[in-house]
């Protein structure tokens, strides 16, 4: 008796419909932060990234197939989170507009991400693209594009937020965020350690993950060489790209009205 309820909470988890939260950001915006506090949230099952792309309607299917083939269902929970990074994991428009998709945009400056991306893969894997500073430029400009293009042709809404006030407007950008959701039980700035926390491919693998709250103290990169022309580059792509995200947002949070 007691093997077959599982059993029984893991097939309805996957057959019942369920709404579906995306992040839809870049490396290095403190996803992995805002992962562990959603999927500490009673009614959201999801915290790392699944790195899967969603091509129809049956894609949110084979998410929860997958996430439910290592983790528990909660008992109660109505929504799945993912959050999706890179641009070769796409996101059909079909499914952004689904009235069962919640999309959430963030963005974080280039003057931390891009230095942040050359020290985590010089740690890592320094044989990787990612060690090149061109390299990681051409991803974040990118990426910045697609977001941008996905935002003008979402019909449903969508909520923004700096990934800076996660941690310098944490009461504010959470509160907000769970009034737009809907939630029962408001979003918090303590989580759960979960199964995969601080292991590789399941997000940041740093070991100031395993707080459990979040600091409020920001890594400082203001001694890392930069080259002032990609930075240019990217900066320019950043401001474009938040004002409009403000711009097109139903609700949203930032550090100032301005870009940092």
């Amino acid at each position: 008796m007691f093997e077959i309820v599982p059993r029984v909470r893991k097939t309805a988890a996957i057959l019942l419909p369920k709404t579906h939260i995306f992040l839809l950001s870049h490396m290095r915006a403190y996803t992995s932060l805002f992962g562990h506090i959603m999927g500490s949230n009673p009614a959201i099952c999801g915290y790392y990234e699944m790195h899967i792309g969603y091509h129809s309607w049956k894609s949110p299917i084979r998410q929860k197939l997958l996430y439910f083939r290592q983790e528990t269902a909660k008992p109660g929970f109505t929504c799945m989170f993912d959050k999706i990074l890179h641009n070769e994991h796409n996101v059909a428009l079909d499914v952004l507009n689904s009235r069962r998709a919640r999309n959430l945009f963030c963005l974080r400056r280039p003057q931390d991400v891009i230095p942040s991306i050359l020290k985590l893969y010089r740690d890592i894997d320094p044989a990787h693209e990612f060690n090149s500073e061109a390299f990681a430029t051409r991803y974040y400009v990118d990426r910045l594009a697609m977001l941008n293009n996905m935002a003008e042709h979402i019909e449903r809404g969508f909520f923004y937020f700096d990934a800076e006030s996660l941690k310098l407007r944490s009461g504010e950008c959470l509160g907000n965020l769970s009034d737009w959701l809907q939630l029962k039980t408001p979003l918090t700035d303590t989580y759960s350690l979960q199964k995969y926390t601080s292991r590789e491919r399941y997000g940041d693998s740093s070991e100031a993950l395993r707080a459990g709250r979040i600091r409020k103290d920001t890594p400082k990169y203001d001694q890392w060489p930069v080259n002032e022309a990609l930075m240019k580059d990217a900066y320019s792509a950043y401001c474009d790209t938040r004002s409009n995200l403000i711009t097109l947002s139903d609700r949203n949070t930032v550090v100032d009205s301005t870009p940092p």
